[in-house]
């Protein structure tokens, strides 16, 4: 419907989707084999434990709702945005909700609608339809495509037509915000953004030469293009290290998260083998998520004092890369403790835990590691300035209360 069926989603220069509603992420396992990248998500009360499910299959997926706040993910980060039946009313409350999916979507990227006002002509769905159709004209997508119960838009490129659009009051123009502050705890905006010069002005690769990209945005938070680099081939070479250690054969790791995951080096590094990141940026860091989402790779703003929107059990690895000297002055609202705690609640039992921080926290974490029930080596890894550096590798017990 993209390419008169001349080419497939990567030929329509589709990399990265949100699936909103995913069920059990079947539309992301099918797109796998295509290297196109999927955040699968769905709400907890109308979906059940399906994002569990999605997750054994190790496929990327997380518990999101659109309801109040902006989703946790950059603005300009897919080039699609997916909802088959996702039971959501896009046309309600002025389409506020349909605003932020305009927020999220890249550039010239589709809004993929396959839901009953699509093709219905019954109840109120004429009336629906033409109320979406009222919305995105406002928005200036245009309609490219609407047949097999599916309508796809494209968010074109067009600053004239929406500040035309909003001369006639017909769409409000958002206010400029600040491109790096995280979309963490944000109300939604009855707006639309309009996209700086400077977030329009790289244009990117497919996948694979995309994860190699340094992005214009870490040049602006003062990450260099050496440093960048740097962190690439560093990571490369710890994760042989890991395996390594851990002993374990590949297809045993399926998925993975980074609890701070600065450029996304580790995911990258792991982008060979059949295990899939998901990369956390803590909302007191560097705003790096942008440059992660650049590179093909996915993620999630997310502040490590709060539960992570996933089930309990469902992560093989868990990795935190001085991590817990970042939260470490929060005092008893955030402690080492409950950061452990929460840790433990996402790691599957056999799943791995790999921990890198100063030695007074790494003496801490491996005395408390066995009242977690974990089992705790001591190794020496060297870190970016070639120097040793002590690397927790704990592995979560398989154990039942009898």
């Amino acid at each position: 419907m993209m390419t008169n069926e001349t080419g497939n989603l990567r030929s329509a220069g589709v990399f990265q989707v949100l699936d909103v509603g995913c069920g059990v992420a079947s539309f992301s396992a099918f797109l796998l084999p295509l290297d196109i990248q999927t955040m699968s998500f769905a709400p907890k009360d109308g979906h059940e434990n399906q994002i569990q499910f999605a997750l054994e299959r190790g496929i990327g997926a997380m518990i999101s709702a659109l309801s109040t706040k902006q989703l946790p993910y950059p603005s300009s980060s897919f080039e699609m945005v997916h909802c088959s039946r996702c039971r959501v009313d896009w046309h309600a409350n002025d389409g506020i909700l349909l605003k932020e999916v305009d927020r999220v979507l890249r550039p010239n990227g589709y809004f993929v609608y396959s839901a009953p006002p699509a093709y219905r002509k019954d109840k109120d769905y004429p009336l629906i339809w033409d109320k979406l159709v009222n919305l995105t004209t406002a928005m200036c997508w245009k309609l490219i495509a609407r047949k097999i119960q599916t309508a796809i838009w494209i968010k074109e490129e067009n600053q004239s037509c929406l500040l035309h659009n909003a001369d006639l009051k017909l769409i409000d123009v958002c206010d400029a915000v600040d491109e790096f502050k995280p979309s963490w705890n944000t109300p939604l905006g009855n707006c639309v953004q309009i996209s700086s010069a400077q977030t329009n002005s790289q244009k990117l690769p497919p996948r694979p030469e995309r994860l190699s990209v340094y992005s214009e945005s870490l040049s602006r938070i003062g990450i260099t293009q050496e440093e960048f680099t740097t962190d690439t081939s560093f990571w490369q070479d710890q994760v042989r290290h890991y395996w390594q250690l851990m002993n374990v054969n590949e297809t045993e790791i399926r998925n993975a998260m980074d609890m701070n995951a600065y450029c996304g080096g580790f995911a990258v590094a792991l982008n060979s083998l059949p295990v899939w990141v998901m990369n956390i940026v803590p909302i007191s860091m560097k705003n790096t998520l942008s440059a992660i989402y650049n590179r093909g790779i996915l993620g999630a703003f997310h502040d490590w004092c709060e539960p992570f929107s996933t089930y309990p059990r469902t992560y093989d690895l868990v990795h935190a890369n001085h991590l817990f000297s970042h939260y470490k002055n929060r005092g008893e609202v955030c402690s080492l403790e409950d950061i452990m705690l929460e840790m433990d609640r996402i790691i599957r039992p056999q799943g791995f835990i790999i921990i890198r921080d100063e030695k007074s926290l790494i003496t801490r974490i491996r005395d408390l590691a066995p009242k977690f029930l974990w089992d705790v080596e001591l190794h020496s890894l060297e870190n970016r300035e070639k120097k040793m550096e002590s690397v927790l590798i704990c592995r979560k017990k398989f154990w039942a209360i009898v």
